[in-house]
C-alpha cells in the first residue's frame, strides 16, 4: 500500500517511537501501531482517497476538498477501525490528525505529531532542535512541532489548516 520511500520514514519513526516511548514513559505498542498505520494511504490517488472517505461517511473539510492528500490520516484511522476492530481513541485520533495536530492532552496523540516532524531521515533547519526539545519534554516538543507547522505554511505561502490553527490557539490557553 506505500512506496519504499514511505514504508522507510514509517520505519524510522517505529524506532523513533520506542526511543520517545521509553523517555516518557509512553505505551510502545499504540506508538507502533499508530506509526505504522499513520501514513498507509499517503501515496493513494487524491481522487480514490475523495472515494473512499465518502463510501465510508467521513466527513470532509473544505480544506480536504481543496487538497485530497490530507484526507489520508483520517481515512487509515477509518482502516484500521474498521479492519483490525481497533477502537482506541488515542491511536485513532493520533492516526487521523498526525498531518494538523489537534487540541489535546493525549500523550499519544502528541508523540506521533512530533515523530511525524522530528524522525531521524528528516533534515530541515531546525529539526535537530525539535528533536532535542521533544526528548525533554513531549508537552514543549508538540508546541514546538505545532509552531514550526505554522511558520512553515507562512513562509512557504501555503494552507495553514484550521486544526493547526485550533491547537496552536488551544496551546496558548484558548480552550476549544
Amino acid at each position: 500500500m506505500v512506496s519504499r520511500q514511505r514504508a522507510a520514514h514509517m520505519e524510522r519513526m517505529e524506532e523513533d517511537g520506542k526511543k520517545l516511548s521509553r523517555i516518557h514513559n509512553l505505551d510502545e505498542s499504540k506508538i507502533i501501531l499508530a506509526t505504522c498505520a499513520h501514513d498507509l494511504f499517503r501515496d493513494t490517488n487524491p481522487d480514490k482517497l475523495l472515494k473512499i472517505a465518502s463510501v465510508w461517511k467521513l466527513q470532509i473539510t473544505k480544506e480536504e476538498r481543496y487538497l485530497p492528500l490530507l484526507l489520508h490520516g483520517k481515512i487509515a484511522s477509518e482502516y484500521i477501525k474498521r479492519r483490525f476492530s481497533v477502537d482506541d481513541a488515542e491511536i485513532l485520533d493520533a492516526i487521523s490528525y498526525h498531518t494538523s495536530g489537534i487540541p489535546t492532552n493525549s500523550k499519544i496523540v502528541k508523540a506521533l505529531v512530533v515523530l511525524d516532524t522530528t524522525e531521524h531521515g528528516r533534515k530541515f533547519d531546525g529539526v535537530k532542535k525539535l528533536r532535542e526539545i521533544a526528548c525533554k519534554s513531549l508537552d514543549t516538543g508538540y508546541d514546538a512541532v505545532i509552531k514550526n507547522k505554522i511558520a512553515y505554511a507562512l513562509i512557504h505561502d501555503l494552507l495553514i489548516l484550521e486544526k493547526t490553527v485550533q491547537t496552536w490557539n488551544y496551546l496558548k490557553g484558548l480552550s476549544s
